[in-house]
């Protein structure tokens, strides 16, 4: 068809409407101080801007401690594809899925959390340890007085025996 192109005002260009993904790498901190990056799959389109899913990101995360923010990926993402969505519609850019699809904290934080982890690990398995023991050593107290009650049965019968023993001697003594 005839088109017009007024040319200080207006450029064209050719825009693909498939669905493409792009990934959107955001730093910030949570609640807990703790700096996060945050990689965010946004399936769109036409091109958003990546600065909706910063912004939108770094208003939830702050919010959040480390932990929760691990756990709270799903509303999290729902969080961004509306915020996005609403936010590209008047530009005709429709936002199919966003996706949480990493979230890794600063290399200094993840080696703190595994020497804490290890450390509960270890005064865990010295707890189970220390009770292993302490039930060994009732049982053997408990073996100990059962074998000293049984030996003081043993000497007790020997004794009434041997009584018995002298008793039929002296009656046998006196019959003759």
């Amino acid at each position: 068809g005839f088109s017009f192109v007024y040319w200080p005002f207006q450029t064209v260009d050719f825009v693909s409407i498939k669905v493409t993904q792009i990934n959107v790498n955001t730093h910030t901190k949570t609640k807990d101080n703790v700096t996060v990056t945050v990689t965010c799959a946004i399936q769109y389109s036409v091109t958003p801007q990546e600065s909706y899913v910063d912004d939108c990101i770094r208003s939830q995360i702050p919010t959040m401690t480390l932990d929760e923010s691990f756990e709270s990926k799903e509303s999290m993402a729902d969080a961004v594809k509306s915020q996005v969505a609403h936010s590209m519609e008047p530009y005709g850019i429709e936002v199919h899925q966003a996706l949480i699809t990493n979230m890794q904290p600063d290399a200094t934080v993840m080696a703190a959390m595994n020497k804490i982890n290890a450390a509960r690990r270890q005064r865990e398995a010295a707890i189970e340890k220390a009770e292993a023991d302490k039930i060994l050593q009732v049982r053997a107290a408990e073996a100990e007085a059962e074998a000293k009650h049984l030996s003081g049965k043993g000497t007790a019968m020997m004794r009434h025996a041997i009584t018995n023993g002298f008793k039929s001697s002296i009656e046998s003594m006196q019959e003759s």
